[in-house]
Order: structure tokens, then sequence, then C-alpha cells
């Protein structure tokens, strides 16, 4: 198999495209759907990203909490050398002042009244933790033409094999036929070496095919945690030609526009935050306090109101700010060189589709031309019209061509659906096969 690149939006977009792709794909293996849907909740990187949208909704939810009331309690028990007390005239007794142990208990409410950094800083975690979402939607989509690519290779290599058996078939009755023939003196021992040496390389079209097969299996069944079931009946690639070019580059909605948007809008928000901490802050704590150590006050519950005005400046502040804006002005060119790559992309997947429909229908052609000329090759030589060598050659030309078409069908397939994943039009996926 040629080497590809690899590549969800909604779970029922993706269900629906993979229902409509492999409608007539494979009788006995399970559908594509079954494996987009298994490998995104047991795919290592989906599992991992997953578990970064949680972590980035944990901490939006921390930057959210300081800009929220505070209340804290703290309890203290000390113990003094020496009990502070004075003995004022006319006094029962003496007033304590600072008790050898002294007891407090303090119960505190800050409540920020103006943070404008802080403000930012939560509009900056919020826009990571869309970006994580979108980001997850990419791996999906990523994902999608993953477990496609190995879905169709799976499916191709067992076409592979399928034709390889028939191959061996074809060169172990041919070598049957000369060796009769040479019993009779019809044929030579150069005819009956040839014979045996092509059924010996069908033997090893038969191992590699095998191997490609159980390797395919292997890799998909560790994207999907699902081991697929034999191929029984393959159709042939609908040869329609997709919609113009220019319809799918004028679409700047693809899952990796959306995640560098949103990290734009979070780098925004960073230099917005950073140019917010050269601005005062403003709060408001409010304090009760429970002790032994009542000094003239004569009060054991005490409460203090408190409004913070607090303002730093410094040259490290200063400095962060210019950072933040140039840590924006990088994620803008990381923006543009994403639409950019995207519209590579999609221009990539779109000419390999319909370059896999040239080569579909010329492969198919090759095939009818091979497997005819592999049949008249068999018949010329029982009617000794022809050598050996003729039919040995006509029936690893037929196994070539027959690889080829598998390959181009196997081609074709995972370009439909790699031009829909990157151009974020999953659901605009139609029947890829013809009955």
């Amino acid at each position: 198999m040629s080497r590809m690149f690899l590549s969800h939006s909604a779970l029922t977009a993706i269900t629906f495209g993979a229902l409509a792709l492999t409608s007539n794909q494979a009788l006995a293996l399970q559908p594509l759907a079954d494996f987009l849907q298994a490998a995104k909740t047991s795919n290592f990187d989906a599992r991992e990203q997953a578990a970064t949208v949680e972590q980035r909704s944990w901490e939006a939810s921390s930057a959210l909490g300081r800009l929220l009331p505070a209340a804290s309690a703290r309890g203290v028990l000390q113990y003094n050398q020496y009990e502070s007390a004075v003995q004022l005239p006319g006094a029962p007794r003496p007033i304590v002042i600072t008790p050898q142990f002294q007891k407090d208990a303090f119960f505190q409410l800050d409540v920020p009244l103006f943070d404008l950094a802080g403000y930012h800083r939560y509009g900056q975690a919020k826009h990571l933790e869309r970006a994580a979402e979108l980001q997850r939607e990419y791996i999906d989509s990523q994902l999608v033409g993953a477990v496609t690519r190995s879905y169709f290779f799976f499916v191709g290599a067992s076409a592979m094999m399928a034709a390889a058996e028939k191959s061996l078939q074809s060169a172990e009755d041919n070598l049957r036929f000369v060796q009769n023939r040479a019993d009779l003196g019809a044929a030579t021992q150069l005819d009956v070496a040839r014979a045996s040496a092509n059924v010996e390389r069908a033997r090893q079209d038969v191992a590699d095919t095998n191997l490609s097969q159980k390797l395919t299996a292997r890799n998909l069944t560790t994207m999907t945690g699902i081991q697929p079931s034999p191929v029984e009946e393959i159709s042939a690639q609908s040869l329609e030609p997709e919609r113009p070019l220019s319809d799918w580059l004028n679409n700047t909605d693809t899952p990796a526009d959306r995640v560098q948007r949103e990290l734009l809008a979070a780098a925004a928000s960073g230099q917005k935050a950073a140019r917010a901490s050269l601005l005062p802050t403003l709060s408001a704590t409010a304090q009760e306090r429970l002790t032994n150590a009542i000094g003239f006050t004569a009060h054991g519950s005490i409460y203090t109101l408190q409004a913070i005005l607090a303002w730093r400046l410094d040259w490290s502040t200063y400095a962060n700010a210019k950072a933040q804006g140039v840590a924006e002005s990088v994620q803008g060119i990381r923006t543009e060189k994403t639409r950019r790559s995207a519209a590579d992309a999609i221009f990539e997947a779109y000419e390999r589709v319909d370059t896999g429909i040239a080569k579909c229908r010329s492969a198919k052609a090759q095939v009818e031309a091979a497997n005819k000329a592999a049949e008249l090759a068999d018949e010329r030589y029982r009617a000794g019209a022809a050598t050996q060598l003729d039919v040995t050659q006509a029936q690893r030309d037929a196994f070539a061509a027959n690889v080829g078409l598998v390959q181009a069908n196997a081609d074709l397939a995972y370009a439909r659906v790699q031009l829909r994943a990157v151009s974020g039009k999953l659901t605009t996926l139609q029947p890829a096969v013809t009955p």
C-alpha cells in the first residue's frame, strides 16, 4: 500500500458519513461506523484530549474563583511567657490584656471589587477551555482519517489475499497440466521448472499478503479496540467526481481553523490581562475575631471592615505586558499558517480524489485486459500455440493488475473521507460505492 497522511466532528456526523461510505463495502466486516465509535472512547489520543478538556474546564473555574468572594477561618492557640494585666482603681479584679494561654479565632470574608487583570485572565482561561474542546474535535477528525485509512487498508489487504490465493490456485492448476503434458512427452522439463517457479512465487505472494492482512488488522484493533471480522465481499468505488475545488477551498471553518481562532482570542485576553496588571486593584475585607485577650475593650468578639486599594508598578509587570503582546502576534502568525496548511490539505485531498478516479478507471480496464490475456495464454498453451513462459507472465500480470485495482479503490475511498475530514464537512459524505 502507498504511504498516506493521517488525519470528529459530532459523532452523529461521523456515523452518518461512515454508514454512507460503507453501505456496500464489506458484508461480513463490521461497518466503518462501529470502528469510529469505538475509537472515540478507546483510542489513546481521544482519551488524552478528553482528559485535557476536563483539565482546562477546571482551570477556567479556578480563574473564576479568584474573582468571587472567598471565606477563610483560622484558630490560634498561643502560650505567652508572662500574663499582662492591669488593676484599675475601683475595678473588682485585674483586667487581663494578654492572657498566658491566649485563644483567638478569626473568620474573614474577602470580596474583590475591581480586578481587571483577573477578569481578563478568566477570559483567557475560558478561551483555552474552548480551544481544548475544539482541539478534541480536530483530533477526532484526524482519528476519522486514521481509522478510515486502516479500515480500507485492511479491506485492501483482504482483497489482495483473495487475489493471491486465486493466483496460486491458477499457478497450481497450470503446474498440474504442464506436468501431465511432460509425462506424455508433450512438454519440456523447462516448462515444468517455469511452472514450478511460478507456483513458488505465488506462494510468496500469499505469504506477503497474509502478513499485510494481519498487520493492518492489528493496527485497526489498536486504534479502535475492535477485532475486524473477515471480509467476504468488496464493491468497487464510485467514480463520480467531487464538487469543484473552489467549493472546498472557500470553507474557512475547518476544525484546525476553529482551534486557532480560540487560541488567538486566548492570546489577546492574555495581553489584556498583562496590561491590566498595571492598574490598581480594589477589594473589601470583613473579619470577625473571637478572643480571650479582650484588653480594654471588654469584648471577646470584635469585627473589622477594610477597603484595600493596592497598586504595584514594577518593570517585571511592564515587560510581561510587552511579552504577551508579542505572544499575540506569534499566535496570529500561527493562525495564518494553519489556514494555509488547511487549504493545502484540502487541495491535496481533492487532487488525490481526482487522481484516484483516473487510476481506478485505468486499473479496472487493466484488470479486464490482464485477466483476458491470462485466459487466452492458458488456452493457447493448452492448444500448443503458446509457451509456458507466456502463461507464467500473463498470470503474473493478472495478479499485479488485480493488486493495483485493490490499491486504487482503497486510496480513492480514503481520499474521499480525508477531503471531508480536513475541510470539516463530514456531514456531506455521500455513498462512495456502487452496488
